[in-house]
């Protein structure tokens, strides 16, 4: 079993005890329809994209720098992230649905709502606490559930990052036809990173798509040996908390997109 799996199976059990109904009822309405597409702000500029998170920890990662996440949130926006990504699972990632409810009232970027969605409750909750972006990991989802909730998603105007890890994802991601699609640079059965794989995976890949480059990019280098992909993003969360100055970091990350 891999860490996904538990993960997986974790959400299983949350569902089967009304942990998200819930979340439902606890949590205040966030009116966030001032905020922009995730994928205007992408049109909008030449440079990169930076989904930039908040998050404490990851099975990956022990216990991250502790921050003032309503500052970091600020310094992100300020310092030229185009979105922000927060964690809300509690018990791997020290993340939770009253903190992005919180912090998206401290940004008027968009919010991508990063967790491990198999119900379209919980999709209803992502919306509910402020989200306008929600993730769906194909490796986790049948082609049936992938579209459902995708379709789902899409009509509660929420847009949608769908996660692929390999070649024969991407390929099921394509047949939702979606906008945005991130490729996890993370080895699922191992759990290390390489950000080589998105060269690796998005080789053949079809136009007319916003890919999201996530996972394991550290350094402006990093993303030097990828932005040659085609890539128009990247998601990028733990060298961000580790950073003692974003206002050098991030901008240094936004390179120019090159035009396949």
């Amino acid at each position: 079993m891999t860490i996904l799996d538990e993960i997986v199976a974790y959400k299983q059990t949350l569902l089967a005890q009304g942990y998200y109904e819930e979340k439902l009822k606890s949590l205040n309405h966030i009116d966030i329809s001032h905020k922009p597409k995730f994928q205007t702000l992408m049109d909008q500029s030449d440079q990169l994209a930076v989904i930039a998170e908040i998050k404490s920890k990851s099975p990956s990662l022990d216990q991250l720098p502790g921050k003032d996440l309503g500052q970091q949130v600020q310094d992100y926006e300020a310092y030229g992230a185009n979105a922000v990504s927060i964690l809300t699972d509690e018990k791997y990632f020290g993340g939770s649905y009253e903190r992005l409810q919180k912090l998206t009232t401290e940004t008027s970027l968009p919010v991508l709502c990063k967790d491990f969605v198999v119900d379209s409750i919980q999709i209803d909750v992502a919306k509910k606490a402020g989200a306008s972006i929600i993730l769906l990991i194909v490796n986790v989802l049948s082609d049936e559930q992938l579209s459902k909730l995708y379709d789902y998603a899409t009509e509660q105007n929420l847009e949608v990052l769908v996660e692929v890890h390999d070649k024969a994802e991407l390929a099921r991601a394509y047949k939702l036809n979606p906008q945005i699609i991130g490729v996890n640079n993370r080895d699922l059965k191992r759990f290390v990173t390489d950000v080589l794989h998105t060269n690796e995976i998005l080789e053949d890949k079809k136009q007319g798509y916003y890919y999201i480059s996530e996972s394991g990019i550290h350094t402006k280098e990093d993303v030097e040996n990828i932005v040659k992909s085609g890539i128009d993003g990247l998601l990028i969360g733990e060298s961000l908390m580790k950073c003692d100055d974003l206002s050098q970091f991030l901008p240094s990350l936004k390179l120019n997109k090159v035009q396949q």
